[in-house]
């Protein structure tokens, strides 16, 4: 059964920028993703990725959030997730991020 695109929604909360991704974090979405985040860190803000609307998580996914923390680490912003679900979390636990990457 295919699965409708993943969307991007945007918005901001006491200075960040909140981005909740609908829809698996994988191959097909994560490069819309990156690219949003090299925006949002060129101009110096501090990212909220949301994941509570996300069911899947891939490597490339991963890779993508990854990117978010360090990009945010080099521009001096703020990189954190929020509403992780289960089965985002058990991957996050298994890779080693969830101690690194700062929840909100």
């Amino acid at each position: 059964m295919d699965r409708p695109p993943t969307r991007f929604d945007v918005s901001s909360i006491e200075g960040s920028t909140v981005i909740r991704v609908v829809g698996d974090l994988d191959s097909d979405s994560a490069p819309t993703l990156r690219t949003m985040l090299s925006k949002e860190f060129d101009g110096g803000r501090s990212v909220i990725v949301d994941l509570a609307d996300c069911p899947f998580l891939d490597s490339v996914g991963i890779g993508t959030l990854v990117y978010g923390w360090k990009a945010a680490d080099t521009a001096g912003g703020q990189f954190h997730l929020r509403n992780i679900g289960r089965y985002a979390q058990r991957v996050l636990d298994l890779v080693g991020l969830s101690d690194l990457i700062p929840v909100a």
